[in-house]
C-alpha cells in the first residue's frame, strides 16, 4: 500500500530520550496552537509531559537533524499515532510519509491489526492519511473537531 518514495532514506526513526523532550515540546506546541485556537482549545504542557512519559516517542531525523516526532501507543489489537509533527522547513519532503510508513512497520511487526489516528478536520495533512489508505470513522471528540482516522494493518 505505500509506494516508496526517493528520498526515504535520507529520514532516520530514533527512539526519543528525555533530553529530546524540549524539542518534541515544542514543534508540537508550535504545531498545534492555530488548531487549538481555531477550535477553542487550550495547550497544556502538563497534559502534554504525561502523555510524554506514557507514550513511545521517537525523533524523525533528516542528515543528522532533529526534524520531527512520532508518538504512538498499542492495546491488543491497534497501534496509536499520538502525533506526527514536522519541522515547517521540512514538510512536503515525505517525512510524514516516512512516519506512517514507519507505524505501519512497527504495527506489522508487533501483530496489530489497526492502525488508528486522530486529526483536526481542517488539517491538509488528513489529505494524506487518506492516500495513504486510511479512513474516517465515526467518531468525533472536542466538539467536533477531531476525528478519528483507521487502516488496516498489511500481512
Amino acid at each position: 500500500m505505500f509506494a516508496a518514495l526517493p528520498y526515504d532514506n535520507d529520514f532516520f526513526l530514533r527512539r526519543a530520550t528525555p533530553a529530546d523532550f524540549e524539542f518534541a515540546h515544542t514543534l508540537t506546541r508550535s504545531n498545534m496552537l492555530g488548531y487549538y485556537k481555531r477550535h477553542g482549545l487550550v495547550w497544556r504542557s502538563d497534559l502534554f509531559l504525561a502523555s510524554w512519559n506514557s507514550s513511545e516517542n521517537y525523533v524523525i531525523e533528516w542528515a543528522g537533524m532533529a526534524i520531527g516526532v512520532l508518538r504512538i501507543d498499542q492495546d491488543a489489537d491497534a497501534l496509536y499515532v499520538h502525533d506526527i509533527h514536522i519541522v515547517s522547513t521540512h514538510r512536503n519532503r515525505g517525512a510524514g510519509t516516512f512516519a506512517l510508513q514507519s507505524a505501519h512497520d512497527i504495527a506489522r511487526t508487533r501483530r496489530r491489526r489497526t492502525l488508528i489516528l486522530r486529526v483536526f478536520v481542517d488539517n491538509p495533512a488528513a489529505r494524506l492519511y487518506e492516500r495513504l489508505g486510511y479512513r474516517p470513522i465515526n467518531v468525533r471528540t472536542s466538539a467536533g473537531s477531531i476525528r478519528q482516522m483507521t487502516r488496516p494493518v498489511d500481512e
